[in-house]
């Protein structure tokens, strides 16, 4: 082990060593910085992430009817024994997600010599990947559509026609997702959340209301707009992570600087995940050194899809404006 403070020994095991400790220690870092910086990152972490083994992809059981036999009977009256459908499946295939750490040769044994001076010009370069990564991960959730192997993006999820999960929403209208055009938000705006909001409410025996509301900023504003200053209520823990809040009944509502302009999301925990997968949640790889190159490369590895299993208990608006 090196003493602190003590010029480095650059024998290849010592680097080695020095780089891959200092990345497992930096990583919880990265993971917990992944899902507090971005308002839809830490609803997801806190309300509906979920972790998964794994597998070739990933399958949810899905109910889209109700069991006719039930009903009422007397005495010896006949039992309906009628064999029931109404059970399906959702299947998403995993998206992958890498960010590199890469540490030249130059870099490691003249630039940066001493192992704290490693050490910072490593925490500088995790710091680098997890920022790139991060964004990227907003980006494309975010999106507009889905694009090659990228992730599920909200936007095709809480939909009312796109195909998800290998279910097409406008063959079957219990997949489709509650989307309301709406316009003016002075005229009628606060109408149109108060109208989708009891919708999705209604669409669950345990009355499962959205609890996150994410928007773009000028909707937010408009809505921010129509407070009175003393009843300008937030969720404290979103507020302590640094972002500005709203509540809207008993939902937060955010907003996110990729979020879909004139677009208002309504989201309920329990119909929505973050589904990771157990053996490449954030995971770092060792350094490995290419035999054509003076350079050492880590990776920074995810795997998970945003999958949903009830869309009728999502919904947005649209096309929203002053």
């Amino acid at each position: 082990m090196s003493v602190p403070g003590a010029l480095f020994t650059y024998t290849p095991a010592a680097v080695d060593a020095l780089l891959s400790t200092t990345l497992s220690a930096v990583r919880r870092k990265f993971a917990d910085n992944i899902f507090t910086r971005i308002p839809l990152f830490m609803w997801l972490k806190s309300k509906a992430k979920l972790t998964e083994d794994g597998g070739a992809s990933l399958v949810v059981p899905l109910m889209y009817g109700k069991n006719t036999t039930a009903k009422s009977y007397s005495g010896y009256g006949l039992i309906d024994t009628t064999p029931q459908e109404g059970l399906t499946a959702a299947q998403y295939i995993w998206a992958q997600y890498a960010a590199t750490i890469t540490i030249s040769g130059l870099e490691e044994r003249i630039q940066n010599q001493g192992d704290k001076a490693v050490i910072k010009m490593l925490e500088a370069k995790i710091k680098q990947a997890e920022m790139s990564l991060r964004d990227k991960l907003d980006i494309d959730l975010l999106a507009t559509s889905v694009t090659g192997t990228n992730i599920n993006t909200l936007t095709t999820i809480v939909d009312a026609t796109t195909s998800i999960g290998g279910i097409s929403k406008s063959s079957y209208s219990w997949w489709a997702a509650n989307v309301t055009a709406s316009g003016s938000f002075a005229a009628r705006g606060l109408a149109d959340m108060r109208a989708l909001y009891n919708t999705i409410s209604n669409q669950s025996l345990s009355g499962g209301a959205p609890d996150f509301i994410l928007s773009d900023q000028t909707a937010y504003q408009f809505y921010e707009a129509t407070l009175q200053p003393q009843l300008r209520y937030s969720d404290s823990k979103m507020a302590d992570a640094g972002f500005e809040n709203l509540k809207y009944k008993g939902a937060v509502m955010a907003y996110g600087p990729n979020a879909v302009a004139g677009t208002m999301n309504m989201l309920s925990s329990d119909a929505i995940k973050l589904v990771t997968s157990k053996g490449t949640n954030f995971i770092t790889t060792p350094f490995i050194k290419p035999t054509n190159q003076d350079a050492k490369t880590a990776q920074i590895l995810w795997a998970g899809q945003l999958a949903s299993d009830n869309n009728r208990r999502l919904g947005k608006l649209t096309g929203i404006t002053a």
